[in-house]
């Protein structure tokens, strides 16, 4: 009995729950949801005496600038890599086709 009395219970919380979720997604439905840029940074400057001064790409809007950011990552990862083996693999005292110096290779 005290199975059917938990199972029960646990019912009619889940329901309360369900019904909660649903009335709480109502109520914000038509509420604006700012993000902080709009809700604390603009705040911040308008008291500060500062103005809006448009966006720092104007030219490139939407997925064209997704692209134009996903090149810049290709080109500057390309760029790090070639250039951190000057740091990590060549020695000064080695020359580039043996990376490493002698004695460390298995062959």
């Amino acid at each position: 009995m005290s199975a059917l009395l938990a199972r029960r219970a646990c019912v009619a919380c889940e329901r309360a729950l369900q019904l909660a979720a649903a009335l709480w997604l109502a109520a914000c439905r038509n509420a604006s949801w700012d993000g902080v840029d709009e809700a604390v940074v603009r705040r911040v400057a308008e008291d500060a005496g500062r103005h809006e001064t448009g966006p720092l790409f104007a030219g490139l809007e939407g997925d064209l600038l997704l692209f134009a950011f996903l090149w810049a990552g290709l080109l500057a990862g390309f760029a790090l890599g070639y250039f951190s083996r000057v740091l990590f693999v060549e020695r000064a005292d080695a020359p580039a086709g043996k990376a490493g110096g002698e004695g460390l290779r298995a062959d």
